[in-house]
């Protein structure tokens, strides 16, 4: 009996141990699969070995403190402190509703002792030099998707989800934009499993004007690129967040000694992650003084300021002085000025277009009877390639309907398979 808040507990209901209301507790969860995933993984590495076989009425707020130092003193994160912390006084807080214990220990309250002189490091950003460097050696060691994925992500400001799902039918390249979805606008990936859903965000679902320089880039990919999904696995299925990262973009961003790989690249920005990419992007908006709104609207972000955001719109011309920022930092960047090559019909429009893997130096031709294979047509503008879907290209695109686990991929996506792939040489 809690007097002083006249509450009565069963002593019987304070003896269940957390081992087995976290099980109770996750019978009742409807959250998302990486949310659960996230959850179970903490439970299991720090807050079940330290708290799963004591009755929750025993949890005090004094040995919640003291295990909380513990986690410090071992070297985890102030980050990765906090979310164990809340992760354990949600679980006692619903603990509380269902009167199993009278109150949850684990209020938050003002810190005493001292305050924190730890240093917040910077974010790791890149320079778009930087970031071609990084996208040659990531097109070494990954191939053509990987340098356009680089440059894409730089140069939209896109998440990985936004891009690793993103579909042709959603790259309008006669306007020059891509759009991100409001329903199955990015791939999400928890334990082995991948699907499309939402953006991150309600503001995340936009549309993103392109440079004229990538229009050019992802014309001539989509062309020669026989799957629905702009980025794919040389087998045709989504691409694995964790994969790609550590066998592609870490060795290419750190270099092969920091990475542990056998690559041979140079380190270019040791630090920088993909996430990055899209900060790089916005320090680019800010240099080249992009309106606060037209660099909210570009990466998807809401603004707190409800004035601004209800008021504020982006002016074509505004737009347009974006891009030409953006334009211009490519060329100024790209270790090859742009040579023209044969155009390519888009509805009826013709446009020149830049190599494809000019700056990775790899050029590759599909096969005779590729579906979607580019033909050559004769107009009054003389020969050109044409991608003609008339041959049912759609129809021969695998369709993604369900997604396979890590075993079931090809053979060429595991690392036995990648040794084989001949020279990794990046150079300096």
């Amino acid at each position: 009996m809690d007097r002083r808040r006249r509450v009565w507990i069963d002593p019987a209901d304070s003896a269940v141990t957390v081992e087995e209301w976290v099980a109770r507790w996750f019978r009742s969860l409807d959250l998302d699969p990486r949310t659960i995933e996230s959850y179970r993984s903490r439970l299991r590495c720090h807050i079940l070995p330290k708290f799963g076989g004591m009755p929750v009425g025993a949890i005090t707020a004094l040995g919640v403190a003291e295990w909380a130092r513990e986690l410090e003193r071992a070297g985890f994160a102030p980050s990765t402190v906090s979310s164990q912390l809340n992760l354990l006084s949600m679980l006692l807080t619903d603990a509380a509703d269902e009167r199993l214990i009278p109150f949850n220990p684990v209020h938050r309250r003002r810190r005493r002792g001292r305050r924190s002189r730890r240093a917040v490091p910077e974010r790791v950003w890149a320079t778009p030099e930087q970031v071609v460097r990084i996208a040659e050696q990531a097109g070494v060691l990954g191939g053509p998707i990987a340098w356009l994925l680089v440059i894409t992500a730089a140069w939209t400001g896109c998440r990985w989800g936004e891009l690793a799902g993103l579909h042709r039918d959603n790259v309008d390249l006669r306007r020059g934009v891509i759009v991100i979805d409001p329903l199955v606008g990015a791939l999400h990936e928890s334990g082995s499993m991948r699907w499309l859903g939402p953006p991150k965000t309600r503001a995340s679902a936009r549309r993103i004007a392109l440079p004229p320089f990538l229009v050019a880039l992802l014309r001539e990919h989509l062309a020669r690129h026989r799957y629905e999904f702009v980025f794919k696995t040389p087998s045709g299925t989504w691409l694995w967040r964790s994969t790609f990262l550590r066998r592609v973009f870490r060795p290419a961003v750190d270099g092969s000694e920091a990475s542990g790989t056998k690559a041979g690249c140079a380190a270019v920005r040791p630090g920088l992650t993909f996430h990055g990419l899209r900060h790089s992007h916005k320090t680019w908006l800010i240099s080249g003084g992009a309106p606060e709104i037209a660099q909210a609207r570009r990466l998807g972000h809401h603004l707190d300021n409800r004035v601004i955001e209800t008021y504020s719109h982006v002016a074509p011309e505004v737009e347009q002085r974006l891009l030409e920022d953006l334009e211009r930092r490519w060329h100024a960047a790209a270790p090859l000025p742009p040579t023209p090559s044969p155009s390519v019909v888009d509805s009826g429009r013709m446009a020149a277009v830049v190599p494809l893997f000019a700056t990775v130096g790899v050029t590759r031709r599909p096969g005779p009877g590729a579906a979607g294979m580019p033909r050559r047509r004769r107009n009054g503008a003389g020969a050109v390639l044409q991608f003609c879907p008339a041959r049912s290209t759609r129809s021969r695109r695998k369709p993604i309907t369900d997604d396979r686990t890590r075993n079931a991929e090809n053979p060429s996506d595991q690392p036995g398979r990648l040794k084989r792939r001949g020279s990794l040489r990046c150079g300096g």
